[in-house]
């Protein structure tokens, strides 16, 4: 096997390896985050928090019109409880009264129109924990296959690890060193050449590069600077 075809098998393996840790990458990402369980979740929190603020605020209503009814049945009694007697006396509790009773009116009113949004949030609130219980189901099915095939994976990224040492083994340090250089200057170090061209760039080779090429020797492009290898 020649050097460059060695070097060329490095390259594949590595480029596999990479494949493989990015793979890795992004299950994990899916097994610690589903974005629709999450935006799910989120709009549950986001309806049970404006509900606790409603309820909240229903109940602070609620109290504030029991004071007004309390106040106005005091008053009722003492317009009719015959005790008070001075006509002047009697029309300014009337007038209390009728100022009373209809903030009470006004209040009875909000709270009814909560009391019917508490309703309607009650059922929304309803849908979105189903909703959100079948996302989370989703997801758990989803980890569940996720974590087979990261075990795959981890599996396969081993193999391709031990035969990356295998093939290190296998190639002089010269070639390495020349290997490593170019792949930190181009990113990938080993081209194909077809149909006389070097697949880096694109660009004929010489007849000499073209005979060195198919030698045993490393052999990097004269324009682009990468290996070359002729299969």
């Amino acid at each position: 096997m020649s050097l460059a075809k060695r070097v060329f098998d490095l390259q594949q393996i590595e480029l596999s390896i990479q494949d493989h840790v990015k793979q890795l990458e992004a299950m994990d990402l899916r097994i610690r985050h589903n974005d629709q369980f999450e935006q799910a979740e989120s709009a549950l929190k986001s309806a049970e928090n404006e509900r606790a603020g409603l309820e909240k605020r229903y109940k602070e209503l609620d109290a504030e019109a029991e004071a007004l009814r309390t106040q106005l049945g005091q008053i009722q009694d003492k317009l009719y409880g015959g005790k008070i007697k001075n006509p002047k006396e009697l029309v300014g509790y009337e007038q209390e009264a009728t100022l009373i009773k209809s903030g009470l009116d006004k209040k009875d009113d909000v709270l009814l129109d909560m009391m019917e949004k508490l309703e309607t949030d009650k059922v929304a609130i309803k849908k979105l924990k189903d909703v959100c219980k079948s996302a989370g189901d989703a997801w758990e099915s989803e980890k569940a296959e996720l974590k087979v095939q990261v075990d795959k994976v981890r599996d396969e990224f081993k193999q391709l690890e031990k035969k990356r040492g295998e093939m290190l083994a296998s190639i002089d340090r010269d070639t390495l060193a020349t290997y490593e250089a170019v792949k930190g200057r181009k990113g990938q170090a080993v081209v194909k050449v077809e149909q006389g061209r070097c697949l880096g760039c694109r660009v004929t080779l010489s007849v000499s590069e073209m005979q060195h090429a198919r030698g045993n020797a490393i052999v990097t492009c004269g324009n682009c600077g990468r290996i070359l290898y002729l299969s």
